[in-house]
Order: structure tokens, then C-alpha cells, then sequence
């Protein structure tokens, strides 16, 4: 049961029930948040204290932190830098349905960083990481170590001398030794959270507006800040969902012709995930797996996010192509695909084109499939409630004006039963309208709303026959 707004005002509980429920608009309003190309305030000197940020290159147009919107694809890359994560991001979004008119990219903050660590293992101050090795300098006394990116939770110690294995998620390392002395950490990290937490992001949505925020990264410490502030919104009637990538769980090395490593890449263990890997479980937020492009950082979640944004109210997301990518970091099987389904995460898969093959939330409730198809109509049905209400406060609370109300409910459930999203009343009930007086308060209306979704397309159980 999820509760929305509260009193005085208009006060709006979801439940699942014997009739259930979804739903949204065909434009939504998507807002990616990414890295950009940044001026590189170099390593920490005499002048330079930890936290300085780096700030944008000084030739772009873009502000940081700030909502920027763009009147044709060219204006991403004069803003966030060609060749950038958000602006590629941005481009991508076009590429699979988003409209130019309600995109929105926001640069986060990029600081500079120091810690001092006194052990052979630990974990850093400040994620996720900045996902250069050339931007980190380790060292141990006067020794600078190698640095070498490892996904899979903990790292395990290195066996190579004077190495370091970090993995950039979570800031968990750990050395081939313990230090000398202590280590000194010159890193960058990426500031999400401020940047989910400003007034103006948050205001690329209004109330009774929907919307669709993606972090362009694969962390659950970005992912638990987003899921925070999205659901303060929520509570405002400003109805965004969010996504981003699931935090890999393994690795796997990639060796140059000499059999030397070059990198670890990241991967994911799809047996040995749970849903205990991701720390998130709402229905208004959406995982996907795996996300990153091969051989590099960048993700494809700029494209996911234009296609659920894009993609109208009637159309479910459900084995979608993405336009504009070649590979994958990993290529999931489809036990793969069906291990990662059962933990809340919606699989993308490559076999020829890249599909997202699903698109159920990280929600583990059962009352009712809480994918994004029910989660965008119930969405639709919450700020109907919430639209009416308001036009009834401050009117006197007689038959006259309960009826006006639940006639305008009616005819907008009418609407989306016509636009084939809820099932309609010709075959029993499986919608309602109920606008009454409290029994205990008489200054409140009470309005209760049942409806049932179309289910989507999902499984086909063919049978042939032979020789008959």
C-alpha cells in the first residue's frame, strides 16, 4: 500500500486488491544525469585542498548541476563535450523515441579527492569513483602503486607487486600489502547525489506531471540516492520512475596478445545474484543489466531511457529493440536473462539487435506485476484522483458536488478503457467509481477507484500437431 499527498489537501492510497491497477502519458518528461568533459584541475599541490572541483571545460555552454535542454542533437555535444557520456546520452535518448522538447541532461559534479588508509584493505570516502586509472595516484610513502578497476564486491588481494585492486562502485580496495606507512589517495569522484537533490532538476517536473530520471551509471550508491529523492517527488504528485544499471557482482580479464591483462572487465555473475545485490525495492524504479558498452564505461542506458519515455502509454516495453548500439559488455543467455528476471532486474539481451526484454520494477511485492506497463496507468489513475480532488476543495460537500466529481473520474476511466489500457465493464466489473461523504469527517470526501489493466504479451504456448 503506497500513500500519496496528505491532509489538508488531496490524499491518494494505492492498494492491490481483487481489482488492480496502472498508467501515464505519451510525452514524459526524462532527464538523464551523466559525466561531461571536465577542466582538470590536476593533482592535489600546495594550492589544491581536497573537495575542488573540477568544473566544465571552459569552452562549453552547459552549467553544472543545472537542467539543460537542447534544440537539435549537435547543441548536446556544444554543451557536455563531444564525445561525452551525456552528450552520446543525450543523442541516444532521440535515437530510441525521446522528445527533444521534454529531454533534459544534467552534468554532475566531478571533485577531487584525497584519503589517507592505514590498511592493507578498506574502502574509500567517496563514490562512485571517477573511472580513470590514469586520474588516481596511489602511493605508498614515496612508491606509487598500479591501480587496477575490479567489479566483483570486495576485491580480492593482488598478487602482483605494489598493485592496488579497486573496484570504483564502491570504493573497496585492497593491496598487495599492507603500507608502509600510510597510503595517500589522490582520486575523483562523482557528485549524483547534489545533483538529484537540486531544486531545478526537481522542478523539470511539476505536479501532475510525469517522468523518467536516469543516472548514466551502474552503482547502487547512486541508485539508492536517486530512489530517495524520486520518492519525495512522488509524494508531491510529481509521478517520476527511475532507472539505472544493476551494480555488477564478477569480473572477467582481458588479456592483450602477450597474455598480459589489460583491464577487468566488469560482469555479472547472473547464478549467483540476488536480489540482496541491489539494495532497491519500489515500483516506480527499474534496474536493467547489463548496461555497459563493450570495452568501455559508457552504458546504453540513455537509449533505455528514451525508449521508456518515448514509447506512448499504450505501447508496453517488452522485447524493444535499441536502435544505435553494436555490442554489450556481457552477452546474457537466456537462462542469464530468466536468473536476472527472477531477482528484479530487466535483463537486456544481444542476439543480433539488443533487446530489453522485460520491464518489471525492482519491486519484490505480489499483489500485482509491478512492471513499468501497470506502473505508467497507475500512475495516470493516481493524478486523476489527485486532479479532481482539487477542483471539488472548497465546494460544499453535498450530493451535487459528489456526483460532479465521480462523473469526471468516470469519463477519464472511460478514456483509458477506449485507449485499450483497462479492461472495460462489458464482461462484469473491472472498473469502479465510488465518491462519497466520510462517515466520520464531514469535511472530507471520500473517493475510491478499482480498475484492471490489459495484461501484456509475455509467454506463447504453441502446440503442433503431426500425422493427423
Amino acid at each position: 500500500m503506497t500513500t500519496y499527498g496528505d491532509f489538508p489537501g488531496v490524499q491518494v492510497t494505492t492498494a492491490g486488491g481483487g481489482i488492480t491497477a496502472v498508467a501515464i502519458g505519451d510525452e514524459e518528461n526524462l532527464v538523464i544525469f551523466g559525466e561531461a568533459q571536465y577542466a582538470r584541475s590536476g593533482q592535489f599541490t600546495d594550492t589544491l585542498s581536497a573537495d575542488t572541483a573540477d568544473g566544465l571545460e571552459s569552452s562549453l555552454n552547459a552549467s553544472i548541476q543545472t537542467p539543460e535542454q537542447i534544440n537539435a542533437r549537435s547543441e548536446a555535444d556544444t554543451l557536455f563535450g563531444d564525445g561525452s557520456e551525456l552528450a552520446n546520452a543525450m543523442k541516444e535518448a532521440l535515437a530510441n523515441g525521446a522528445n527533444i522538447d521534454y529531454l533534459y541532461g544534467v552534468a554532475v559534479e566531478r571533485y577531487l579527492q584525497q584519503d589517507v588508509e592505514s590498511s592493507q584493505t578498506g574502502t574509500l570516502s567517496n563514490t562512485p569513483i571517477y573511472e580513470d586509472t590514469d586520474e588516481i595516484v596511489w602511493t605508498d610513502d614515496s612508491t606509487e602503486l598500479t591501480v587496477e578497476f575490479t567489479y566483483d564486491g570486495e576485491p580480492t588481494t593482488p598478487t602482483d607487486a605494489d598493485t592496488v585492486y579497486l573496484n570504483p562502485l564502491t570504493g573497496q580496495y585492497a593491496a598487495d600489502t599492507s603500507p608502509s606507512v600510510d597510503f595517500e589517495v589522490d582520486y575523483r569522484s562523482l557528485d549524483y547525489k547534489s545533483a538529484f537533490e537540486d531544486s531545478a532538476v526537481q522542478n523539470t517536473v511539476i505536479e501532475n506531471e510525469t517522468g523518467i530520471f536516469v543516472a548514466l551509471s551502474d552503482s547502487d550508491a547512486v541508485s539508492s540516492d536517486l530512489e530517495t529523492e524520486v520518492s519525495n517527488m512522488r509524494q508531491d504528485y510529481k509521478l517520476v520512475n527511475a532507472l539505472n544499471g544493476a551494480e555488477p557482482n564478477d569480473v572477467e580479464e582481458v588479456l592483450d596478445e602477450s597474455e598480459q591483462r589489460v583491464r577487468f572487465d566488469a560482469r555479472y555473475d547472473t547464478v549467483g545474484y540476488s536480489s540482496a545485490n541491489q539494495s532497491i525495492d519500489a515500483d516506480y524504479y527499474f534496474k536493467l543489466a547489463p548496461v555497459r558498452k563493450d570495452g568501455i564505461k559508457d552504458t546504453v542506458l540513455g537509449g533505455v531511457g528514451g525508449l521508456f519515455a518515448g514509447n506512448p502509454i499504450n505501447d508496453p516495453i517488452y522485447n524493444d529493440a535499441l536502435n544505435g548500439y553494436e555490442s554489450l559488455e556481457q552477452t546474457f543467455s537466456k537462462s542469464d536473462a530468466d536468473n536476472m528476471r527472477e531477482e528484479h532486474i530487466i535483463p537486456i539481451r544481444q542476439a543480433g539487435s539488443i533487446r530489453v526484454k522485460d520491464n518489471l520494477s525492482t519491486s519484490t511485492e505480489t499483489d500485482w506485476e509491478r512492471d513499468f506497463w501497470r506502473r505508467r496507468i497507475t500512475d495516470r489513475v493516481i493524478l486523476i484522483a489527485n486532479t479532481v480532488g482539487n477542483d471539488i476543495i472548497g465546494r460544499i460537500n453535498d450530493e451535487q458536488t459528489r456526483n460532479s466529481a465521480e462523473r469526471q473520474i468516470e469519463a477519464e476511466i472511460r478514456s483509458l478503457v477506449d485507449d485499450r489500457l483497462l479492461r472495460s465493464n462489458a464482461d462484469g466489473e473491472n472498473w469502479f467509481v465510488d465518491v462519497y461523504e466520510s462517515s466520520t469527517e464531514a469535511d472530507q470526501v471520500n473517493i475510491d477507484i478499482g480498475f484492471t489493466p490489459y495484461g501484456v504479451v509475455k509467454r506463447i504456448d504453441a502446440t503442433v500437431t503431426i500425422n493427423t
